[in-house]
């Protein structure tokens, strides 16, 4: 029995010895036939990546086929569809305030000096990606306020326009074109509008870079608007009682209280701000108003009179305000002697010459004052020398009717 178990047992082990050779051997065929089937899949996969590539490489007809689908169109505006400026002057003050105070801004600047090549679509698309990189970077920062409101002013708004304002500046190199602080140039219109500071090293100044930061803002869905204090524009989050000056024209950012412009830069009448003359966040139209203003101080410091006339009057039309009431008289009042210094040096040359004739034959002295040429007649300072007030009438009270001869 034992013999017989043994015997078993010696071809059980003969059996599981040559089942896992035989396993062993189909493993080793098997394998190099995987690691063909793996370069194959491979090298078919390469092989239709390649085919897409050249077969997209060689059909742009149907790209220009996506990009005149209207839907495609209204993401992507081109120059073609959106308003011109002509559009934007005859619009209501409700149709403006649907339209994008960026636009407003660079239509404002049609035919000016520096314009020839500005791109509005594509500067609006630029604002666009600026737009885009601040959301990013303020929801990434967001756990800064919310772990320490009392580091900025316990004002989401606040930070959220110091996010924007940093983000700008430092990824973008938003700056102010330090040439115009001492040396004011209107006649330089890449510092009164955007397109010196979007898609362009010149920079801005007070009256273009608060524009930028309320169109950035509006793209993010923020309730920020421009602010007209006397000779300067700011920009202020304005909602639901909170209000939040942004003045971000100097390195960072800084949040005056109102009455801080009530004397800078120049003094402002608290009857003037009853009035809603400034300190008022401004709508759409009176935005547009503002931008009409500086496209006629280009104009007009241009040498272009009638044309900054016409944009004054487009002012006007569109905010009322006395200011703007005075740039446009200061070109259609009539004019006077004061708009001719030439003529007004050659009365001094004549009155000189005179005053010496005078003197040549003995005579006083005429009055200094008195106006000569296209003035008043001259009136001598002694009346005995007046050749036309030698006569004298004879007194009606010495004749018993009143009149001579009767």
């Amino acid at each position: 029995m034992k013999k017989r178990d043994r015997r078993k047992r010696q071809t059980i082990t003969a059996k599981a010895a040559s089942k896992l050779a035989s396993t062993e051997t189909s493993k080793e065929l098997v394998r190099p036939l995987r690691l063909y089937a793996i370069w194959t899949l491979s090298a078919l996969c390469a092989f239709v990546v390649s085919v897409l590539g050249i077969w997209s490489l060689s059909a742009p007809s149907q790209t220009a086929i996506k990009t005149a689908n209207p839907r495609l169109r209204a993401t992507q505006p081109k120059e073609s569809v959106l308003p011109t400026f002509a559009d934007l002057t005859m619009m209501t003050e409700e149709e403006l305030s649907k339209q994008d105070i960026a636009l407003l801004n660079l239509r404002a600047t049609d035919g000016l000096p520096g314009t020839e090549n500005v791109n509005v679509a594509q500067l609006l698309a630029q604002l666009d990606g600026w737009a885009k990189k601040v959301r990013i970077d303020t929801d990434r920062n967001l756990y800064q306020f919310l772990q320490k409101p009392n580091e900025f002013n316990n004002s989401e708004a606040y930070f959220r326009m110091l996010m924007l304002v940093t983000v700008l500046q430092q990824d973008f190199g938003v700056h102010y074109n330090l040439e115009r602080v001492n040396d004011i140039d209107f006649t330089k219109s890449q510092d009164l509008f955007l397109h010196g500071i979007v898609g362009s090293s010149n920079g801005g100044t007070c009256v273009s870079m608060p524009v930028l930061y309320t169109a950035v803002a509006r793209r993010l869905g923020y309730p920020v608007y421009l602010v007209n204090a006397k000779e300067h524009l700011f920009c202020r989050w304005d909602k639901s009682g909170e209000r939040v000056n942004v003045e971000g024209t100097n390195r960072g950012m800084n949040s005056f209280a109102d009455d801080h412009y009530m004397s800078w830069p120049h003094p402002i009448a608290q009857h003037e701000v009853d009035a809603g003359l400034y300190l008022k966040s401004l709508s759409n139209a009176e935005s547009f108003a503002a931008f009409l203003t500086a496209r006629g101080h280009c104009l007009e410091d241009s040498g272009n009179r009638s044309d900054a006339a016409v944009s004054y009057s487009l002012a006007v039309k569109h905010y009322p305000h006395p200011m703007y009431r005075g740039f446009l008289s200061r070109l259609v009042r009539p004019k006077t002697i004061d708009d001719f210094p030439e003529l007004l040096a050659q009365q001094e040359r004549l009155r000189q010459k005179r005053d010496l004739q005078f003197n040549q034959f003995g005579s006083p002295t005429p009055n200094p004052t008195a106006s000569f040429g296209f003035g008043n007649p001259i009136t001598p300072g002694n009346p005995n020398h007046d050749l036309f007030n030698h006569f004298t009438p004879p007194s009606f009270s010495s004749f018993p009717n009143g009149v001579s001869g009767r």
